[in-house]
């Protein structure tokens, strides 16, 4: 029997519709590819809401998580966190940090084996109307500190595109990769999970916590 991967996300997980990017270059459809094409025995699906933030997969994580009945997840949100649509408050990097650390928990305790994942850039723009490329160092940083606290596997998304010299036509509305970013997080994603997905230590991925808030492996 192949195991779950749950896909955890928002817009950039949803794919299609933004930036140009439709069903069959969407990261989610060509990690499928990779995955298959290493030799992964695992079916993935995406749980995913244009505007959702940690605090909201939180609030709705029976239906978007628990339901699902994923083996290993993969969360990767953050953007919204740092810069909500409407009129909702934004979740400061120490709030972001906290509901991780509750995501983490929650996954753990219904024995799902978390991965962390930081959040690419966004380009939101400065009074003096340069883009700011700043605003989601401190969540990816907070991503990577939850990641060591619980020794769970982190998928480096924010160094990768920041280093990009292309970076502006990687985020064709400033926030949403397009087709080239959705491979390049297709390819972060590849580097972390293919050795989990094939069999190779999928058992040491952290899963249940003991009384002691040691990390076992699943019996």
């Amino acid at each position: 029997m192949s195991d779950e991967l749950l896909l955890l996300g928002d817009s950039v997980t949803v794919g299609a519709g933004f930036s140009g990017v439709d069903d069959q270059s969407c990261y989610v459809s060509l990690l499928r590819t990779e995955l298959r094409s290493a030799g992964a025995q695992m079916n993935i699906r995406a749980s995913a809401l244009d505007g959702a933030d940690t605090g909201y997969a939180l609030r709705r994580f029976d239906r978007m998580v628990a339901r699902l009945s994923p083996d290993v997840i993969v969360i990767s949100l953050g953007l919204n966190d740092a810069r909500p649509p409407g009129c909702r408050t934004r979740n400061s990097p120490d709030r972001y940090a906290e509901n991780l650390e509750r995501l983490t928990e929650k996954s753990l305790a219904i024995d799902v084996r978390p991965i962390l994942c930081t959040p690419p850039p966004r380009l939101d723009f400065c009074q003096d109307g340069q883009p700011a490329r700043e605003t989601m160092r401190p969540y990816a940083q907070a991503a990577r500190s939850v990641a060591e606290k619980y020794n769970l596997p982190l998928i480096e998304l924010y160094d990768e595109f920041i280093s990009r010299h292309d970076l502006e036509s990687l985020l064709p509305d400033r926030l949403h990769p397009g087709r080239a970013g959705h491979e390049i997080i297709a390819r972060q994603f590849a580097r972390t999970l293919v050795p989990f997905c094939t069999g190779q230590e999928l058992e040491s991925l952290p899963s249940r916590r003991d009384q002691n808030f040691e990390f076992v492996t699943a019996d």
